[in-house]
């Protein structure tokens, strides 16, 4: 009786656990609804019932206007396309798949991911010493090494100013210390002429 019992048991056991096991594991493209692994819906639709037999297809809608989805989803709504800012402009309209693209106006840009503050002016290059042109993620790139040919006119009058500064300093401290040598040099030969009289006065005597 109950060698019966097994044989009628063992193969609806069996197809339980098949069934099961084949289930648990989903593609890359399904999801797990229930016991049944459900495709998913397609970029650009969303989810409306999902399936009710394994590996089918679900049930997807087209995302209404102004909405979006990019990747293949199980989603009950599609997103809401982004709106551009006062300060950028549009250079890609949404689609169901693709959510709108802004980039910041003409002469201005967001280095930010996202950008999600406002725009900035760019920046100028003194002379227009450009490397890199500003674009709509990137400032302006100037060139920092800069010669003497590359400074203004006023930088010059003034480094003119100051060498000439320098130079009558030091003419002026190399004649101080002429004069001093030359007093001291006068001075030490009167003390040995007076040291000289000394003496000879003291040998006449």
């Amino acid at each position: 009786m109950m060698g019966k019992l097994k044989t009628l048991l063992l193969p609806g056991l069996l197809l339980w656990v098949f069934k099961v096991s084949s289930t648990t594991q989903c593609e890359s493209n399904e999801f797990k609804h229930e016991n049944f692994c459900c495709q998913l819906c397609p970029a650009g639709t969303h989810l409306i019932n999902p399936c009710h037999r394994n590996r089918g297809e679900s049930e997807c809608a087209p995302c209404q206007a102004q909405h979006f989805i990019d990747v293949n989803n199980r989603e009950p709504v599609c997103s809401r396309c982004s709106k551009c800012r006062d300060d950028q402009e549009e250079v890609s309209e949404c689609s169901s798949t693709a959510d709108r693209k802004c980039w910041c106006k003409q002469g201005t840009y967001c280095d930010s991911e996202n950008c999600l503050e406002m725009c900035h002016d760019c920046s100028s290059c003194p002379e227009g010493r450009v490397i890199q042109e500003c674009n709509a993620t990137m400032d302006t790139v100037c060139d920092s090494k800069q010669g003497l040919s590359g400074h203004s006119p006023e930088l010059w009058v003034i480094l003119v100013s100051i060498a000439a500064a320098i130079a009558t300093v030091a003419i002026a401290a190399a004649g101080v210390i002429a004069f001093i040598r030359y007093s001291r040099h006068k001075k030490d030969r009167r003390a040995l002429n007076d040291v000289n009289d000394t003496v000879s006065t003291s040998t006449m005597l």
